[in-house]
């Protein structure tokens, strides 16, 4: 009788025979065959044999893929990252043929023109909500990535910035375990050795890291301890590179979505970001700057030590700059608020040339004054996350300084002049639109003028419409520095509006105009610092006069918008008075 083997078996609890045991459990078509027991059995034997090897290949294979998985961390690495980009490719390529398909022809008459734009807002929506579940599920540096998205109001439809939105609050949780964990690895010490509290529950959560209030147990003092997703390590590289090769492949399929620029600008800042060395001398840095001006509203927390994923600072007690009801309770002025915050900026960008450049309100608080403050206000103004920053040079920050004395005081020659040398462009006409976030009819009459969301809504629709690809060929031309404060304006203006401010919005350029004007007058004396003589004291004076034909005037119209909005306070406070006795 032909022998036969048995192959069992016994992986994951349960015994597999891949060999029959009787010959009348062959398979029926074999058993009608008219065949001798030998030419019959022996085939099916081998069939069922090699059948079995090979379930037992892979089998095994999969088993020690598992145990690979769970025991040996590069191997989980490796497969995650393949995971990781196969999602991303995927649902990247789904959309380029969603969008290919649904705006495959061209319309020709009204009526097509209609259905095309809807078609096109539908086919925005399906593609924004999909790729926000495949940044969702890979987290970290893709949240980031989402972040920048909806804070790109200025050229992408509302469809995808509005449902970008979620990602600027809601971030993916790392457990106590890996903070543990993360700790021990960075630090030679367990949370417990360092912290005699450590509130499980973070105060904020943000898409490269989060907040834990905590006390320090050698000195009692409470700090807040920011600490990285772990997970960041493993993957960031291998994020950066699927970024970059997803947004060149989207520029092929779709030319007038050209964002390579974006996945350029993550490839330099996320390094740096990653590491919370960096964010410390940031921090101490732009403490430093500020440490002469008297007066001031911004705080900068006290940094006490930091290794690459771990930062303790002091705990400050505030809340976000957009907490109007907070601000009501404590007296604090909106309008105040927002002239501060355009001070600090100013002062930045203008004449220090070190400026914060992810200014969201989740990275700015405001807090009571408190006892020993330099502020001259009720408040102060807390920066958070100083992570990112970039450093201007001498001549850039001066010529971004002539370029917004251009647009404040409506002279084109000096715009032209200044938007070749900041952003290495002809087009000024447009590149002031971006930079300032204003049709250029409005930049051309008066900046100053506040911004409806009937104008907003023609810049869109212009966009969309005419602009998306001159856009982008712009954003993908100019530096990135000039990016980066193109992105910082516009989260400045979107805090603006979320304080609802009642002052006039020239209150903004004017104290702009003001800090340029300074810059410019530096400059100035700069460039006449090696004449010596009766025209080193001319030419200074010349420069001096020039400054003050800029300043003075800028200043009373300061004085004068404070006064009127004061007044126009005061008035709504006894209007509302007289209100409330008159229904009482």
């Amino acid at each position: 009788m032909t022998s036969r083997k048995l192959f069992t078996v016994r992986g994951l609890g349960a015994k597999c025979d891949f060999l029959p045991k009787t010959p009348s459990r062959l398979p029926p078509l074999l058993l009608r065959r008219k065949l001798t027991s030998t030419t019959t059995i022996k085939p099916v034997a081998s069939a069922w044999s090699n059948v079995g090897k090979t379930a037992l290949k892979y089998t095994t294979i999969a088993a020690a893929g598992g145990v690979a998985y769970h025991t040996y961390d590069p191997f989980r690495y490796f497969t995650d990252g393949l995971v990781r980009c196969a999602r991303s490719g995927w649902v990247g390529a789904v959309v380029i043929v969603d969008y290919k398909w649904t705006l495959r022809h061209e319309p020709v008459t009204p009526d097509e023109e209609v259905r095309h734009k809807q078609l096109k807002s539908q086919v925005h929506k399906r593609s924004a909500e999909k790729i926000l579940e495949v940044l969702k599920k890979n987290a970290g540096i893709y949240i980031k990535l989402g972040q920048h998205i909806s804070a790109m109001s200025y050229i992408l439809p509302d469809e995808w910035t509005e449902t970008m939105a979620p990602l600027q609050d809601r971030c993916p949780v790392t457990s106590m375990e890996d903070i543990d964990e993360l700790f021990k690895n960075d630090t030679g010490h367990s949370i417990n050795e360092l912290f005699s509290e450590f509130n499980p529950i973070p105060l904020g959560v943000a898409s490269l890291a989060q907040v834990h209030r905590a006390t320090l147990r050698e000195t009692g003092q409470e700090v807040a301890v920011k600490v990285q997703h772990p997970y960041l390590d493993d993957y960031s590289k291998i994020d950066i590179a699927t970024v970059t090769f997803v947004t060149k492949v989207v520029k092929w399929a779709i030319p007038e979505f050209e964002f390579s620029w974006l996945a350029d600008e993550m490839s330099e800042s996320l390094p740096k970001e990653l590491n919370f060395m960096f964010e410390m001398d940031n921090a101490r840095k732009v403490e430093q700057n500020f440490s002469t001006i008297r007066n001031t509203t911004l705080k900068i927390p006290e940094v006490y030590w930091a290794q690459r994923r771990i930062l303790c600072m002091e705990f400050i007690d505030g809340t976000r700059i957009d907490d109007l009801a907070f601000m009501k309770l404590h007296n604090i002025n909106p309008n105040d608020v927002s002239t501060e915050l355009t001070r600090i900026f100013s002062e930045m960008i203008f004449i220090q040339g070190w400026v914060h450049c992810d200014p969201h309100p989740g990275n700015i608080f405001i807090r009571t004054k408190p006892e020993g403050s330099r502020s001259h206000r009720n408040f102060e103004i807390v920066l958070l996350d100083h992570g990112l920053y970039r450093s201007l040079s001498k001549e850039f920050r001066l010529d971004y300084a002539h370029l917004w004395n251009g647009l404040i005081s409506r002279d084109e020659e000096v715009i032209r002049l200044y938007s070749n040398r900041v952003g290495g462009t002809n087009a000024y006409k447009l590149f002031s639109s971006v930079l300032t976030g204003r049709e250029w009819n409005i930049v051309s009459e008066d900046l100053s003028q506040k911004r409806t969301k009937e104008e907003m809504l023609r810049i869109q629709q212009t966009v969309m419409d005419h602009l998306l690809g001159e856009i982008v060929g712009l954003l993908a031309k100019i530096p990135r520095i000039v990016l980066l404060l193109i992105k910082t304006n516009d989260l400045l203006r979107s805090v603006d509006e979320a304080l609802q401010t009642t002052h006039s919005e020239r209150l903004t350029y004017v104290i702009m105009g003001r800090y340029c004007a300074n810059a410019i007058r530096e400059e100035c004396q700069e460039a006449n610092a090696n004449v010596s003589g009766l025209g080193s004291i001319w030419r200074w004076c010349k420069c001096y006069m020039r400054f003050l034909r800029m300043d003075v005037p800028l200043g009373m119209y300061e004085t004068w918008l404070h006064l009127t909005g004061a007044l126009k306070i005061w008035w709504e406070t006894l209007r509302h008075g007289r209100n409330l006795i008159t229904n009482a």
